[in-house]
Parts: structure tokens; C-alpha cells; sequence
């Protein structure tokens, strides 16, 4: 058993360790040997700006710093800088920094830490924790350290690919084009902003920490990431839990174009099987299609594409679930504002003025892992004919988008998601409504996954673990023995979504 600061005194250690080099090495550069950062991060919510560089660069140096996101009130947490190579198979590659907070637990540490993955891909590890410290508390900082990571261009990572061009009002494939060239005009090189870079340096800060084995929790693309890991960098992960599953062998373009038409099919026999919702929303279909096609013909406020666009958005949120037949039905009957009370309207992405999501990250992943030239047309190809017309422009709107903005941000003329094969134990969340990783992801991802556990939530929608106990409760039965499957009876219980 050891104490809760015990990561925190190992990067310590590490630290005063990489400073205390020959007299010849501090005259050149002095470092700090006082525990201080080599170069402190800013303490502000905005992302940093310049690349800081320790004294002695060093692609496994880890620096103990001052933490760049506002600690809550009551948490222990170590901050601190990862150095990494921008281009692992470039010998003359610069270095970039990872932003890596770490929350200790109230009391004795009793297990391995759990790195923490977040989604997007741009999501901030870092920014999550600081806008809901609480949310950690169970099951995640119970008896073990919580590491967090800005991966490589987000948060508080330097140098971020944030797009700030996204907030004015230039229109958004301009905007796009502009921060690209941007990136690139500041010496980025965009490709080296993928997954298999990010999961490398996922396995180098388990080193530089000194970590003999640890957990891993992925949500959304840090599932993606995570599944690279274990797939790339296997030593010393101990279990990984993936919550809203996005493995490397779903074929993204043409899935993403289909997941809707998923999500709509469970809606309908949910609402089927609860009176309240058969008896007052019995034309489902009919509704949607029909208020589809008359509001793109006779375009207001809210267009055809505006209705399915946003119900898209509004099968991933548990709490507007119960109201997707309401809404078509007020739709199909004139009310417009209905569409309102579960989404805003919009394809595309938009800059966000904090560190939370990093637009340029989204694209270089996409567009490296995901996308190859010609994926649209073979998008369309596949859904022309397989979903109602009604529906066509709609759904394959954002598949557009990516292609086209692909076809500058690294494109790629071929793409080999192979299948992740492992043996580390591993558990699968899915929501049965989820059109960002729909639940038939989990299932494709266990194929290949000799000790895996799948369960998916009804009623619920994406990233499950914000959305009720139940699926905390099985986590934190996994993280105790992640050979044993633990006891899913609590989805039994489960009686959503509750129509209105």
C-alpha cells in the first residue's frame, strides 16, 4: 500500500533528476532545482500559445510544473509537462509538450491509476476534470490516482490546433482552409496529429511516471485511442474501459451516414412497446418523412435538413430522448420552435472560445485515420436507395463536409484500420440511441478482444457514464477484477426513456 502522493513524489523525482545534468550542460541552460516548472504553463482557461522547452530536451522528460487548468477547491493534484517527439519517424523532429494533471485520491492509494482518454477527437482530459471535478469522485479517484492528458494539439497541449478562424463569420470551409494554412505556415505538421502518435505518448507517459501498470477509461474517440494503445503499446495496461466505443475497422463514412436510420428504428419499437407513446405518436414515420420534405421544399427558419440534423444530435442526449416523438409530431403539425427544445441548429463545427474542443485536432485525426479521397462518393453510393430520399441530403451532409475539407487537411489515398486483436480485459458501454458511436460498434470492437465485456444501456444515448448510476456501478465492479464479468442486473431496472 502506498501513499496517495506517490506518483506525485516519482515525478519529482524525475524531475529534479533531469535537472541535476554536468556543470557544463547548467551553465549552457540552467535548470530549476527547486521542484518549479522548467517553463510554467499559463494559469488561464485559454490554451497556451508557445511551446514550452526544459532546459535539456528530452523526448521521456516529464517536468513538474504549475497546473494550467484553476484546481478545485478541496483536490490534490500534480501538473506537469510530457515532452514528446512531433514526429516519431522523423530523427530532426521538434518537440511538443503534453499537458498531464494528476488528482490523488482523499486518503490511501489501494490500486493502479487510471489514465484517463477524452473525446472529440480535440477534447481537453484536462478541461473535462476542471468543469466537473465531482463527476470523478466515484468511481474514478477511489483508492487510486486519476492521470489526465491533453493529447497532442489540445487543451492545454502545446502547440494546440485550435481554429479560432471559426469564430467570425467567415463561412465555415473558408474558416477551415484558413486555420490549416495557418498550422502550417507556424512549422505544425498536421499529420503527426493522429492516433497512433497519440498513443505512443500515451505509453511514454506511463514511463517517464514510472507506472508499472494502469487502467485505461476512454470515452467517444478516446475509446478509438485507447483500443490503439492496447493494440500498439500493450505493456503495462492492466484493463481498459471504453464507453461509447469507436473502433478502427468501423468503415466511419459510410457508418456515420447510417447511424441515424439505427437510432430511429429503436425509437420506434421503444414507443411501440409504451402505451402513452403508441397512442398519442402513432404515425412516427409518416410525420418525420412528411415534415421532412415539406420544410425543404418551403424552407423557414428551420429547414428539413435543420429537423434530422437535429434530432441526430438529440438521440445522443439521455435527457431529450422522451421528447423525439413529441417533437416530430409538433413539427409535422406547423410548430417549428418544437425543435428547439432538444437542439440548436447547425452542421458544422464551431469554434469553441476555451480549451475544451480543438477544431484543427478533429481534422487532422479524421482526415489521417479515418477518411480517404473518394469516401463520399462511395458514401453515397451506399445510402442512395438504402435510406428514404427525404433523408439523402441530411445524412450525408457532414460526410460531404469531412471529404471536402479532407481533401487538403492530409488527405490519404488509403486507410488500414485493422481490427485491434488483444487479450487485455476489457469493458464495453454502449447507449442503444447513440448516433455518434451507435451500440453495433461495441459488439464489432469485442470481435477481435478475447476477454471483453459489452453491455448496452436502453434509454440512453452517448457517453453513458453521465447518464445514470448503473453503468458507474459496473465500471467500478470491473476496475476491481477485470477478469470477472461484473453484474449488469441493474440494466434490468432500467426503464427509460420515459415518453412525454
Amino acid at each position: 500500500m502506498t501513499s496517495k502522493t506517490s506518483i506525485a513524489a516519482l515525478v519529482l523525482t524525475l524531475f529534479v533528476t533531469a535537472c541535476s545534468g554536468s556543470d557544463e550542460d547548467s551553465d549552457a541552460a540552467a535548470a530549476p532545482t527547486t521542484g518549479e516548472p522548467a517553463t510554467s504553463a499559463p494559469s488561464t482557461t485559454e490554451a497556451p500559445t508557445t511551446t514550452p522547452v526544459p532546459a535539456e530536451p528530452d523526448a521521456d522528460a516529464f517536468w513538474v510544473g504549475d497546473c494550467p487548468l484553476e484546481v478545485p477547491t478541496g483536490y490534490d493534484v500534480t501538473c506537469g509537462t510530457l515532452f514528446v517527439p512531433e514526429n516519431r519517424s522523423d530523427p530532426g523532429s521538434p518537440e511538443i509538450g503534453l499537458a498531464v494533471a494528476i488528482v490523488h485520491p482523499d486518503g490511501e492509494v489501494t490500486g493502479p491509476p487510471l489514465l484517463y482518454l477524452s473525446g472529440g477527437p480535440g477534447g481537453s482530459g484536462l478541461n473535462d476534470f476542471e468543469v466537473d471535478p465531482e463527476g470523478w469522485s466515484f468511481p474514478f479517484l477511489e483508492g487510486r490516482d486519476l492521470v489526465l492528458l491533453d493529447q497532442r494539439g489540445t487543451g492545454y497541449s502545446v502547440p494546440t490546433l485550435d481554429c479560432p478562424e471559426l469564430a467570425g463569420d467567415t463561412p465555415p470551409g473558408e474558416a477551415e482552409r484558413a486555420c490549416f494554412d495557418r498550422l502550417v505556415a507556424e512549422g505544425i505538421d498536421t499529420a503527426s496529429y493522429n492516433t497512433a502518435e497519440s498513443a505512443a505518448d500515451a505509453a511514454e507517459l506511463r514511463l517517464a511516471l514510472g507506472v508499472p501498470e494502469w487502467d485505461l477509461l476512454g470515452v467517444s474517440y478516446g475509446t478509438r485511442l485507447a483500443l490503439e494503445v492496447i493494440g500498439r503499446h500493450p505493456e503495462g495496461v492492466r484493463s481498459v474501459v471504453l464507453d461509447s466505443p469507436f473502433p478502427p475497422n468501423v468503415d466511419t463514412p459510410v457508418a456515420e451516414v447510417f447511424a441515424f436510420i439505427d437510432a430511429f428504428e429503436v425509437l420506434l419499437i421503444d414507443c411501440e412497446a409504451d402505451d402513452y407513446c403508441a397512442d398519442n405518436y402513432p404515425d412516427l414515420v409518416d410525420n418525420f418523412l412528411t415534415a421532412v420534405a415539406d420544410l425543404n421544399a418551403d424552407p423557414g427558419e428551420v429547414t428539413g435538413d435543420d429537423l434530422v440534423i437535429g434530432l441526430y444530435s438529440a438521440f445522443q442526449d439521455v435527457e431529450s430522448i422522451p421528447l423525439i416523438p413529441w417533437v416530430i409530431t409538433e413539427v409535422a403539425a406547423g410548430n417549428v420552435d418544437a425543435l428547439f427544445e432538444v437542439a440548436e441548429l447547425g452542421f458544422t463545427r464551431r469554434y469553441q472560445t476555451d480549451v475544451s474542443d480543438s477544431e484543427g485536432m478533429y481534422n487532422s485525426v479524421m482526415c489521417h485515420d479515418e477518411y480517404s479521397l473518394g469516401d463520399y462518393a462511395r458514401a453515397e453510393q451506399a445510402a442512395v436507395g438504402a435510406i428514404p430520399p427525404e433523408l439523402e441530403s441530411a445524412l450525408l451532409q457532414g460526410t460531404f463536409e469531412l471529404a471536402t475539407t479532407c481533401e487538403y487537411w492530409d488527405p490519404t489515398t488509403t486507410t488500414d484500420n485493422s481490427p485491434v486483436v488483444s487479450d487485455t480485459p476489457t469493458l464495453i458501454l454502449a447507449g442503444a440511441y447513440d448516433t455518434a458511436t451507435p451500440p453495433s460498434w461495441g459488439y464489432l470492437a469485442a470481435e477481435t478482444l478475447s476477454t471483453a465485456y459489452v453491455f448496452t444501456f436502453p434509454g440512453m444515448g452517448h457517453s453513458v457514464l453521465t447518464a445514470d448510476p448503473c453503468p458507474i456501478e459496473i465500471v467500478d465492479q470491473f476496475l476491481a477484477d477485470p477478469l470477472t464479468q461484473p453484474d449488469a442486473s441493474c440494466i434490468n431496472e432500467l426503464e427509460w426513456p420515459w415518453f412525454e
